[in-house]
């Protein structure tokens, strides 16, 4: 068997990408890694090859062909059946039903009770507090099933599935797939729950979606309805985590926006350029053999199509680890993926960050570390890299 370097990479510094893609980048830019499940698969490494990997439709997400790769063994969120594993004309039906849900006109509509709900948790805080337990985490649950349109959800059992399902090493296979199927039978409950007292919220949307006689089924109800759970506070809560540690440490960046809070905007997109938490973990299989700026995938092979090699080109992004507001080439960052895959969620995710952001800096403009950013725990065996927590002090002073 030959010797390929282990994917995913452990995190450099700080949650950075590991020097690996680098090197690989000006070595074997289109590369292959030996993944957990123990299949192998090529690796993009250059922003060009990425681009490409993630529009070409002779990529298949369509991962049940046999022989083909995976990523774990078992079931996991990026290779289960969904929305984010099929191919058109499947995909086609299903995001063309999903996708009057997450419109700029109707996500901008839930900015004010998004304010609302920022500042409430913000005036409830006390002077010193964890950023990630009391703050990352639990506004975008809030969000999330305000947006949804349920009362609540019992955080602590989503987010032991939520780990469980995005663990690269610490559970069996067993333990992965009981959480699956306790997390899919709680979301049914929900969804029953709801259908019994509907609300005006997006769930009920998700239900009376139709596209002349077609809707969605139960399952692609369930499964998209825990995507939301899962992408609506971990993702962003991690992508929270993260940047609030970029900008105060050092703190200009902070204090750049409590000066300018227009800049709010661009801040976000060179944050989700930079503060992506983890690499992307979804395969695709060529269909016929492709051939990409870097070299040629042979039909049946996978490939990777890195973000974290994207983003850190630095034939795109000049100095890619530094947060430059005055960077041209910014909107070109992969964070949503491009293509047919393009993030659903992606305005919603980008107005989450510009509120949320814009609200800590007009109520807590001395936000500030309560200690040394080097002593702040990252977490180890997850698909997704973020700081476990971050001591702040409302203040700013000792």
């Amino acid at each position: 068997m030959a010797e390929f370097e282990q994917y995913p990479f452990m995190p450099g510094p700080r949650g950075l990408p590991a020097e690996t893609y680098a090197k690989r980048r000006e070595q074997e830019p289109l590369g292959k890694v030996r993944l957990p499940s123990g299949d192998t698969a090529y690796l993009t490494t250059t922003y060009q090859d990425a681009a490409v990997v993630l529009s070409d439709p002779r990529f298949s997400r369509d991962l049940s062909r046999p022989g083909s790769p995976r990523m774990f063994d078992g079931f996991t969120l990026a290779e289960g059946p969904g929305l984010i594993s099929m191919d058109p004309p499947d995909h086609t039906r299903l995001r063309r039903l999903l996708s009057g849900v997450f419109t700029p006109r109707r996500v901008n509509g839930w900015r004010p009770r998004l304010r609302a709900l920022a500042g409430e948790l913000i005036d409830a805080l006390p002077e010193e507090f964890d950023f990630v337990r009391d703050f990352a985490f639990p506004l975008p649950v809030q969000i999330i099933c305000d947006i949804v349109g349920v009362p609540g959800i019992d955080t602590v059992r989503v987010r032991a599935w939520s780990d469980a399902m995005l663990s690269t090493s610490s559970l069996t296979e067993e333990e992965k797939l009981t959480a699956a199927m306790e997390f899919y039978g709680y979301v049914a409950e929900i969804i029953a729950a709801h259908r019994e007292n509907p609300g005006d919220g997006l769930l009920a949307t998700m239900i009376h979606a139709r596209d002349g006689e077609d809707r969605l089924t139960e399952d692609e109800l369930v499964r998209n309805t825990l995507g939301l759970f899962v992408a609506g506070h971990e993702t962003t809560g991690s992508v929270l985590a993260r940047s609030i540690l970029r900008l105060l440490d050092p703190r200009d960046g902070y204090e750049r926006l409590v000066a300018g809070p227009e800049l709010v905007p661009d801040v976000v997109e060179e944050l989700l350029r930079l503060e992506q938490p983890g690499d992307s973990p979804l395969i695709r299989v060529a269909t016929e053999d492709v051939e990409l700026p870097s070299g040629t995938v042979h039909a049946g092979e996978g490939v990777i199509a890195s973000f974290a090699g994207a983003n850190f080109d630095p034939s795109v992004f000049p100095d890619p680890e530094v947060m430059d507001l005055r960077r041209e080439t910014t909107q070109q960052h992969l964070a949503f993926g491009r293509g047919a895959h393009y993030c659903l969620g992606a305005n919603l995710a980008r107005m989450e960050l510009q509120e949320i952001l814009g609200v800590l800096v007009e109520r807590l403009p001395d936000l500030a570390l309560a200690g040394p950013a080097g002593d702040v725990p990252w977490t180890e065996g997850n698909i997704i890299v973020r700081p476990v927590r971050v001591p702040v002090r409302k203040s700013g002073h000792g």
